[in-house]
This record gives structure tokens, C-alpha cells and sequence, in this order.
């Protein structure tokens, strides 16, 4: 535990000093700096407008937190040599989870900063206190998080930098298109195919579902969440990124360094 968290400090430290890092933030408040800017042009509700836009934002910036501070982190400490002696000293498993963790606390760290701000533009410019973003936070960085697992297996299978965000990139965009896809099949009955209807299923069940952490819908009309729905997502979620990290951790032991 103790070289995990090392680990997890380290490559926090690694983060804040690398322009990546900056340039982020600033990016982050461009497009803050837009939702309020597109929110003034707007007939409809400059609140929801805001908080829609705001949280698209909050999205885009994690995905590529993930690919730049999670996957890209790795490889380049495979490249400058410097993973052959950190496995020196520490488990292979220990290292792993140990990036990991620190990926995650970036996510989070990002989540928070994007989330307040966010709070910030719908009160000054909405003149809502809309304090159920601290749910689109939440959900924000179950998503991430477990995309970041993704990443993670990718390259404890061999997979190349440039594959693995590719293919993160993909599955983040098929995790949030599987339930239309499933309802789309559904609503055609007789006329679709059910070979293609279970071939999407089955691909549902392996892939993540990232529709399960969508609740933009409550969130922005300040509604409640659902108990059960909330119950189901954090299990699935808990779940889920345990079996990626298990498995990274096996690929990644038996991986030919």
C-alpha cells in the first residue's frame, strides 16, 4: 500500500509540473469562458444552458486527461527507461495501481475545478444556486475513472500508444451509444434482425455503459435521482473497474518487459 501511494504522489507531482497540465486549464477556461458566452445568445434558459454546455465541457476535458495524463503517462516512462527500475523495486501490480491512483486523483482534481466553476457561472449568470452538480461531479469521475481502466488494460496488453487512445476514444463513444442502439433494435421488432440485436447486447454487456452515469437530465431540471438508479451505477461502476484493474494487473505480470 505504502508504494502505491508513492507512486499516486509521484505521478501527481509529474502532472502539475508538465505544460500539459497548464495548457489544460486554460483550455478548461475557454470553454467555461464559451458556455457563458453561447448562454447570453440564448432565448431559452441561460442556466440550463450553462449547465448543458458546461458539463460537455467537463467531458471533453477528462477524456483527454485520461489519454494524456493516464495512458500517454505510461508509455513515455516506458520509453525514458525509467519503468525498468521502478519494477525493481516495487511490484508489477503495485506500480499499476499506483498510476492509477494517481490518474484518478488528477480526474477528480479536474472534476472538482470544472464542477465549481461551473456552480459559479450558473449562479452569477442564471441566478440559480445549482447545487446538484456536485451529482454531474460524481458521475464525471465514474466514467473517467473507469475509462482510465480501460486505458490501462490496453497497455498492460502491448497495445501502442496510438491504438490504445484510438480505441479509448471509441469505446468512450460506443459506451454512451449502446442503450439507443439496444432501444433502436427493440422498436423495430419483426423487421429488425434479432442476430444483430443480441450481437449488440452481448457487445452492451463487455463494453462499459456509460449511459448508466448520465443523469444530465435531473441534474439540469433539479430533479431528484432515482435511489435505485444511483444504487445500480455505483455498484456497476465499482464492480466493473475492479474487474479492468484485475485484469491489467494479470496482463501486465505475465507482459514480456
Amino acid at each position: 500500500m505504502r508504494h502505491i501511494l508513492t507512486i499516486a504522489q509521484t505521478t501527481m507531482r509529474e502532472s502539475f509540473r508538465d505544460r500539459v497540465f497548464v495548457g489544460l486549464l486554460f483550455f478548461l477556461l475557454f470553454l467555461l469562458g464559451f458556455s457563458a458566452y453561447i448562454s447570453t445568445l440564448s432565448l431559452s434558459d441561460v442556466a440550463r444552458v450553462i449547465q448543458n454546455s458546461g458539463m460537455a465541457g467537463m467531458a471533453l476535458i477528462c477524456l483527454l486527461v485520461t489519454i494524456l495524463f493516464g495512458a500517454f503517462s505510461l508509455y513515455r516512462e516506458e520509453e525514458r527507461q525509467e519503468l525498468y527500475v521502478l519494477l525493481n523495486r516495487v511490484s508489477r501490480s503495485s506500480y499499476l495501481l499506483g498510476r492509477f491512483a494517481g490518474t484518478a486523483m488528477i480526474i477528480i482534481l479536474f472534476s472538482l475545478i470544472s464542477g465549481g466553476a461551473l456552480f459559479l457561472l450558473t449562479f452569477f449568470f442564471g441566478g440559480i444556486p445549482a447545487f446538484g452538480l456536485a451529482w454531474a461531479v460524481l458521475w464525471n469521475i465514474c466514467e473517467f475513472t473507469l475509462l482510465g481502466g480501460v486505458a490501462f488494460l490496453f497497455y498492460a496488453m502491448g497495445i501502442s500508444f496510438t491504438l490504445n487512445a484510438i480505441m479509448v476514444i471509441g469505446i468512450f463513444i460506443i459506451g454512451h451509444s449502446m442503450t439507443e442502439a439496444v432501444e433502436s433494435f427493440i422498436a423495430l421488432g419483426r423487421f429488425g434482425s434479432p442476430l444483430h440485436l443480441q450481437s449488440v447486447k452481448i457487445i452492451s454487456y463487455l463494453l462499459p455503459n456509460f449511459d448508466l452515469f448520465d443523469f444530465r437530465l435531473e441534474i439540469i431540471h433539479q430533479q431528484p435521482l432515482p435511489r435505485q438508479r444511483v444504487f445500480l451505477a455505483l455498484l456497476y461502476w465499482l464492480a466493473y473497474l475492479a474487474a479492468l484493474l484485475t485484469a491489467a494487473g494479470a496482463c501486465f505480470k505475465s507482459r514480456d518487459l
